[in-house]
């Protein structure tokens, strides 16, 4: 008896001081916590989430999808604020069936005097936006964001239409406890898909349950959940099974940002769903799961893709005047994508369709990537070019998984040539053939033919982003050095270039050009081919004075050859990479340093040419020294052929480009002649 009472006042206590994830229930201890024990260099913590989505039947709507969403997240300091915002995205595309966000309660709690005190979430800070034609977003922030305090809050949305949201079983931050609970009756078939690129990988356990559902008639809802067909049935309950899927996850660790990883996303801890099939309870069956085949002619069939690519007589005149007495294809293709670009303005919103139309873009002079980039396309066949639209899914969208229409969200032209597709996207007024945005950069592609075909598109290997740099100085008595630089710039450089300096005037010009570069006064800047969207090249140059551009020590002076355009600070400074580096294109830097010596001085050393190789010919640096008379020429280049760089090759990529900055920051040494004649 005494061994039970023990071990009842044991649970007792066990009970008392076990977490409580009731809504509202904050203990002291949470709200004193001030930093996460397992990451303390966290500046927020999800305490607790809990989703729980599950398949609700009325007579009337037939089966809707619900889930219902709870938080509770601890924020440290003002660095962790961020936390106390929410979006929470929904489906509406302006039609009767629109998913439905309710009974949103929150409040932010925090310690005064000892005691636990809460403010509501106040209707004011809850806003409704429309993201695109397609999709909203609930947006709310906490009130009296405070270090240490705590936020929770609560809601449900409920969906017509038979899908899962995909579910994030990691985030940027840690999380304490992440429960999740999905109930799906036998009816509907889902494939689930683990992101195989997360290092966090969740255990969810699949499991089986009995479902029993009242009904006052003779008819229940059937069909495929989209539309209420109704099936006869001979009792007032309904009994069918479930499948649930359950995981119970604690401590889960931090997706943590690292450098040069285009999104973050492609690493995340997430499960996605396919729906796949519909078996009602008369046995009808209706497939959803197809391949890419089917999901491209569903694309293509739809009025506003293919539809779009039909029509023609909104353009006719412009374009006939346009390509007037024009017998080159090339020049066909520059003008039509050139009147494009500066026709039709991005309102920048996505889309793998027409948002407002073709015919309505090109009279207001905006869209989206659908209207502009399917109206380039029609325009580019009307000349008679084998063009056709190329479906993509963005960097922020990551890569298709399963063949699914919500794999893509961007459109881009292509024209096939024998053995060769040009790539065109006239979103981006400096973009040029085969010189694409970087978002539009991931993976591949599915190019959609006017046959109804459609063939994967490579977009892992663009055309190198190319500079080249001539450097040319005299180092003067007073320790400056005055020269000049010409600097030609190519394909995506050109195109980051007209982006960057666009709206910028010749003053604010001047000042970044010179910012980082110490100082120096930069005078005659030049510029050609900045206009010329036909030419993949710009080339600019200017003179300059940098004062203090050698360092004088007793009788000798140090020179750092590449001036300003050294390298000084190894940028990849990761112990351990978990991530592979992303280029989103290879590089070619070529820099050529043309140094007059000063009279009366001659080289005692200088540094050592040198080529080095990373990974076979994936990256090259070479850095070549030779010396005439008083003249010494450097000639650097850095190259990186591939646009990644796996975690198991970092160290050696770290020591290669280490290399490069080693090299680049060694010092030249003069010696006065008559001093070095006497040694």
């Amino acid at each position: 008896m005494k061994n039970v009472f023990s071990l009842l006042c044991l649970l007792i206590v066990s009970y008392i001081h076990a977490q409580d994830y009731r809504f509202g229930k904050i203990s002291k201890e949470e709200l004193s916590e001030t930093s996460n024990a397992k990451a303390p260099e966290a500046h927020a913590t999800i305490l607790y989430v809990n989703e729980e989505v599950f398949f609700q039947y009325t007579e009337n709507e037939g089966f809707t999808v619900v889930k219902e969403v709870q938080k509770r997240i601890k924020i440290y300091d003002k660095e962790g604020v961020d936390w106390a915002t929410e979006h929470v995205p929904f489906y509406d595309n302006g039609s009767s069936n629109v998913e439905n966000l309710s009974e949103l309660k929150g409040y932010t709690y925090y310690l005064k005097d000892g005691k636990v005190e809460k403010d509501k979430l106040d209707k004011d800070n809850v806003f409704r936006e429309q993201t695109n034609q397609y999709w909203g977003q609930l947006k709310f922030t906490m009130p009296n964001i405070t270090d240490g305090c705590i936020v929770e809050f609560k809601y449900r949305k409920e969906s017509p239409f038979i899908a899962l949201d995909d579910v994030d079983f990691q985030y940027d931050i840690p999380v304490k406890k992440l429960e999740f609970n999905a109930r799906i009756p036998e009816y509907f078939y889902f494939n689930k898909y683990l992101n195989p690129k997360a290092k966090y990988v969740a255990k969810i356990t699949e499991g089986q349950r009995n479902r029993v559902e009242n009904v006052n008639s003779k008819q229940r809802s059937g069909g495929a959940g989209f539309s209420n067909t109704q099936t006869s049935f001979d009792s007032s309950k309904w009994e069918f099974k479930e499948t649930e899927y359950m995981a119970d996850l604690e401590d889960i660790p931090a997706l943590v940002e690292e450098p040069f990883v285009d999104n973050m996303d492609m690493y995340r801890a997430t499960a996605k769903w396919e729906y796949a099939m519909y078996k009602g309870p008369d046995n009808s069956i209706k497939n959803y799961s197809t391949d890419w085949e089917s999901v491209i002619k569903t694309i293509y069939d739809h009025s506003s893709f293919g539809g779009q690519l039909s029509k023609s007589n909104y353009f006719e005149k412009d374009l006939d005047a346009l390509l007037a007495n024009v017998t080159s294809n090339t020049e066909r293709i520059s003008l039509i994508y050139n009147f494009v670009k500066s026709k039709v303005a991005w309102n920048e919103f996505y889309g793998d369709y027409a948002e407002n139309g073709v015919k309505k873009a090109y009279k207001d002079g905006t869209g989206n990537v659908g209207d502009i980039n399917l109206m380039l396309t029609a325009m580019l066949r009307y000349a008679g070019l084998n063009a056709n639209p190329v479906l993509i899914s963005t960097k922020s969208n990551g890569i298709p998984l399963y063949p699914t229409r919500n794999g893509f969200n961007y459109i881009i032209s292509a024209i096939e040539v024998p053995n060769d597709v040009m790539l065109l996207d006239a979103t981006d007024r400096y973009a040029l053939p085969n010189v694409l945005p970087s978002r539009a950069i991931n993976w591949q592609g599915r190019i959609v033919r006017e046959q109804g075909s459609s063939a994967w598109v490579d977009l892992l290997h663009p055309v190198s982003e190319d500079e080249k740099t001539t450097l040319q100085y005299k180092i003067n008595p007073d320790l400056s050095a005055e020269g000049r630089v010409y600097v030609k710039l190519s394909n995506s450089a050109a195109m980051k270039f007209r982006s960057k300096y666009n709206n910028m005037g010749d003053d604010e010009r001047l000042r970044d050009l010179e910012e980082d570069k110490g100082e120096i006064e930069i005078s005659n800047y030049k510029i050609k081919n900045e206009d010329d969207l036909n030419n993949p090249t710009v080339d600019y140059s200017y003179t300059y004075v940098l004062k203090n551009a050698v360092e004088s020590i007793g009788d000798k002076l140090y020179v750092s050859p590449m001036l300003f355009y050294a390298t000084t600070e190894n940028i990849f400074k990761q112990e351990k990479r978990n991530y592979s580096l992303e280029f989103t294109y290879p590089k070619d830097y070529h820099y050529t340093v043309s140094i007059m010596l000063p009279e009366g001085y001659t080289v005692e050393s200088m540094p050592e040419s040198t080529k080095v190789q990373f990974n076979g010919n994936e990256g090259t640096f070479s850095f070549l020294v030779s010396q005439s008379a008083n003249m010494v020429l450097i000639k650097s280049s850095f190259q990186i052929n591939s646009t990644f760089v796996l975690p198991s090759d970092y160290d050696q990529f770290k020591q290669f480009f280490g290399m490069l900055v080693e090299k680049e920051t060694e010092k030249m040494v003069l010696v006065k002649s008559e001093l070095k004649g006497t040694e």
